[in-house]
């Protein structure tokens, strides 16, 4: 089990359930339109987005992280496009995204360009 997935096999949420209050503020600030959360997590922001009607897709490289989130969208009765994938892996290619939420994401240097790579295309 790596790192992130025993964090977030405990019963609560790490960071709570509750969006980012940064994430928050910016999100009232634009019209809802199609949302991308590289290193989601356990979902707290793309459940917010999807509140908010925003479509969400996200991904993250922790299955326990993906497993929460879904139960967070299915508590608050919305729908996001989660994928489990790391960075190398994810592929979006025939999306469009009019927001990126990247909060607290946390990887090797050597990932970040890869990272990047994919999701500004």
């Amino acid at each position: 089990m790596n790192f992130w997935d025993e964090r977030y096999a405990a019963k609560e949420y790490a960071y709570g359930e509750t969006p980012n209050e940064f994430v928050k503020t910016q999100l009232s600030k634009i019209q809802p339109g199609n949302i991308l959360g590289p290193a989601e997590g356990e979902g707290r922001n793309a459940v917010y987005a999807a509140t908010q009607n925003w479509k969400v897709s996200a991904f993250d490289p922790s299955s326990e992280g993906r497993k929460k989130a879904l139960q967070l969208a299915k508590k608050h009765n919305v729908n996001i496009d989660y994928r489990f994938a790391t960075y190398e892996e994810v592929n979006f290619q025939t999306e469009n995204f009019d927001c990126i939420v990247l909060i607290f994401a946390r990887m090797p240097p050597s990932t970040e360009p890869i990272l990047m790579a994919h999701v500004i295309w």
